[in-house]
């Protein structure tokens, strides 16, 4: 329970500082309803999120060639976008890419998509 409450008070912490951002579990699962097609951080291949697993929290993205990701784990994603958003990194595909090979890309992408570049 105290450990719930504490990731509670960072939640509520960070959301000030990520005015203008969309991200959530909520507007992910809402993207793969809706087919939402986003580019990716280089801005040439378009990307959708192709399949989500509220289980695992895994979630599977297609590029406009049809190939699919290995699956993508949230509490990753979400590790990420706290660190964007407190500045330790930038959100370009190489930065990301050293915390999370292969997936700087389509996670910058993803980011540029949801507003996480608009921070102040």
């Amino acid at each position: 329970m105290k450990k719930n409450r504490k990731k509670e008070e960072i939640s509520e912490q960070t959301l000030e500082k990520e005015e203008g951002c969309a991200f959530s579990w909520g507007k992910l699962v809402e993207m793969k309803k809706e087919g939402t097609q986003f580019f990716a951080g280089d801005g040439f291949k378009r990307l959708r999120i192709l399949d989500i697993d509220g289980k695992t929290k895994n979630i599977h993205m297609v590029c406009e060639l049809g190939k699919k990701t290995w699956p993508l784990h949230f509490d990753k994603l979400e590790e990420l976008h706290r660190k964007i958003h407190n500045g330790e990194i930038n959100l370009i595909p190489y930065e990301i890419d050293r915390w999370m090979p292969t997936w700087g890309n389509f996670i910058a992408g993803l980011f540029k998509y949801l507003g996480c570049d608009k921070r102040a």
